[in-house]
């Protein structure tokens, strides 16, 4: 960790620059802290590595993919700015040692050592294979360790870097060979049954000190990987059933991630960290504090490498927590086989909606007999309740009237949604309980816009395992053929909520730090320290004419726009129609503003200046 020189600049997009953690032929790494106190680990490329638009193009792409991937047991990106001459981005900073340098130092790990790690590498892959992505490079030194558990980093960016002739000359090995798949080493197709095979390496290497296919050259690390079978004899039982299963050359033989997962809530341990481990990561805590704080000089308690290596625990602590991904950038100041960064895109993605065709999904197709039609006879045709929600009644084959709501699933329900410990294509099933007359499950879309679509059955004794099926139903004909309502040219459905806003007018009005939440296929929520912004655009049923409204709900009219006004309680609500549609539908604008405060006042006045140039940017009809 050195001071910044002149040259490296003092802010990044929102966070400081406080030191430099390294740099090389592709730019420099910082480490950064955010308004907010956290520190982050920001990459910043080289002007001349970004000169060619095809490489920024694929830089942004892999940039976003990254950003999809979130959860306790990765390490995902929080900021970035791929427009800039030199582009960066800001990935979470995690102060804990790498896998390998605990086993180097420490030794083999005890089973309820080996049990953490086998659930947190298990969390970690659904997290990721959800996203489309495939690891790819799963090895111990990209392995950190937390109190909470182990993160997997390093992954998601490299593919923007592939073609790059520094990265691909001649006799690159493409992953590390101690931990790669056979199927990643004859070059072939990979699939998340890549990841899972390097996850047993790691296993073993965890639980023995080596992985169980190192040899002294890279060839013969690799002759190994394709025709040995390791000898896993050193790895304790019944571990060593998990990291058998994991090792299986051909894919189709290994197991799941979630079957990992199963299979290692069952060892008979307590999931913890031995003592010398949970004193290191404290070790690593203590020097993270100290770099926020100002201080250059490492904790007095932070230990020192034996004599031979002159590098300070200090530098050791940030520069291993920080570095997400970082090798793509620090590649060239690195000694060792493998590729910066190594995530790719499956060859057959679960679920790729386009950002439109989530905006557009016709929720009642969905709900039609040509998807669900094996769950019962229909009672009547799907019934549109919004262009984001849909109901539909259907008689089982036993005779039961049963009713299924498929839906946009923001709102409570989702709000207290929890794991359930299954997936469909790849994405983790949530649902409010595990059982009940009335049931939702949930999965959240990845690719496309980012949004929960629930399922709610009711009508048997438990109705959970039919959302569950019935959702299953959906999301396969979402892999394939996705339905779509059709739209006028220049239709507000197909604007981006979140996008259309203005952030610094948001940041006055809602107050730091104005947070974005999409909401909804073209629905979004801010939020403050100052209250709450909620803008939707939508087909709904039209309010700009003399229909009887409710006591707290007035026509009115903004900006030339009619539709109602609702001034209650300290908030403010309106409601306008921008065109109609059929029938009785009119396209809506819909925004709200809800002050923490409640006995704050001016509600309205607030979110007028919220919506004024908003409506300004919408095509007229």
């Amino acid at each position: 960790m050195q001071p910044r020189d002149r040259k490296d600049p003092e802010v990044l997009g929102r966070y400081r620059i406080l030191a430099v953690i390294g740099s090389g032929g592709m730019g420099r790494v910082f480490l950064g802290q955010a308004p907010d106190g956290r520190l982050v680990a920001v990459k910043q490329v080289n002007a001349d590595a970004t000169d060619d638009a095809e490489f920024r193009a694929r830089f942004e792409r892999e940039v976003l993919a990254t950003g999809k991937v979130t959860g306790a047991y990765t390490a995902g990106v929080v900021g970035h700015d791929v427009t800039t001459e030199k582009p960066w981005l800001a990935s979470e900073y995690i102060p804990g040692p790498s896998l390998q340098e605990v086993v180097n130092d420490f030794g083999r790990l005890t089973p309820s050592g080996l049990k953490l790690l086998a659930i947190g590498l298990a969390m970690a892959l659904l997290e990721i294979h959800r996203t489309g992505l495939v690891h790819r490079d799963l090895k111990p030194s990209n392995v950190l360790l937390t109190n909470e558990g182990p993160r997997l980093i390093d992954f998601g960016i490299a593919r923007a870097l592939d073609d790059d002739i520094s990265l691909t000359a001649t006799g690159a090995v493409i992953g590390s060979p101690a931990y790669m798949s056979p199927e990643q080493a004859e070059c072939r197709t990979l699939t998340p049954a890549s990841d899972v095979f390097s996850a047993g390496a790691v296993l073993a290497m965890a639980a023995t000190g080596v992985s169980p296919f190192a040899a002294g050259s890279t060839p013969q690390t690799l002759y190994n990987v394709l025709y040995v079978e390791p000898d896993t004899s050193a790895v304790p039982q019944p571990i060593r059933g998990i990291v058998d299963a994991c090792l299986a050359k051909d894919p189709a033989g290994r197991p799941t991630p979630d079957e990992l997962l199963a299979a290692a809530q069952q060892l008979e341990v307590e999931p913890v960290w031995p003592v010398r481990v949970r004193r290191r990561v404290a070790e690593y805590e203590r020097d993270a504090i100290a770099w926020a704080s100002g201080s250059t000089v490492p904790s007095p308690e932070a230990p020192r490498k034996p004599q031979g290596d002159h590098r300070s625990r200090g530098i050791r602590a940030v520069a291993a927590a920080a570095m997400v991904s970082v090798a793509i950038l620090i590649g060239s100041m690195l000694v060792g086989i493998g590729v910066r960064g190594n995530a790719v895109a499956m060859a057959d993605p679960p679920l790729a909606l386009t950002e439109r065709e989530s905006m557009l999904l016709d929720m009642c197709a969905l709900l039609g007999p040509d998807v669900l039609g094996d769950l019962g006879t229909y009672r009547s045709a799907p019934k549109v309740i919004n262009e984001s929600y849909c109901s539909v009644g259907i008689t089982d084959p036993a005779g039961q009237r049963l009713s299924l709501e498929l839906s946009i699933g923001y709102g409570w329900a989702y709000d207290t949604a929890s794991p359930m410990g299954s997936t469909i294509a790849w994405l983790p099933v949530q649902g409010n309980r595990r059982e009940g007359a009335s049931c939702d499950r949930f999965v959240e879309t990845q690719i496309g816009l980012r949004m929960p679509l629930n399922m709610q059955a009711s009508g048997l004794t438990d109705s959970c395992p039919l959302a569950e099926r019935a959702l299953a139903a959906v999301i396969r004909r979402l892999s394939i053929n996705p339905p779509l309502r059709k739209v006028a040219d220049g239709s507000i459905q197909l604007l981006n909520a979140c996008r259309i806003m203005d952030h610094d007018l948001n940041l006055r009005i809602v107050g730091d730090p104005a947070k974005k939440y999409p909401t909804g296929s073209s629905s979004c929520w801010v939020t403050g320290a100052n209250g709450e912004f909620h803008l939707d655009f939508r087909e709904d049923t039209r309010n700009d004419n003399t229909t009887p409204f409710t006591s707290f709900r007035e026509l009115t009219t903004l900006d030339g726009w009619a539709g109602t006004i609702s001034d209650r309680d300290g908030w403010c609500e309106y409601t306008l129609t921008i065109r109609p549609t059929r029938d009785e539908l009119a396209e809506m604008v819909r925004g709200t503003y809800i002050p923490y405060d409640k006995t704050a006042t001016g509600g309205c006045d607030r979110l007028r200046t919220l919506l004024t140039p908003i409506l300004a940017k919408l095509p007229k009809p």
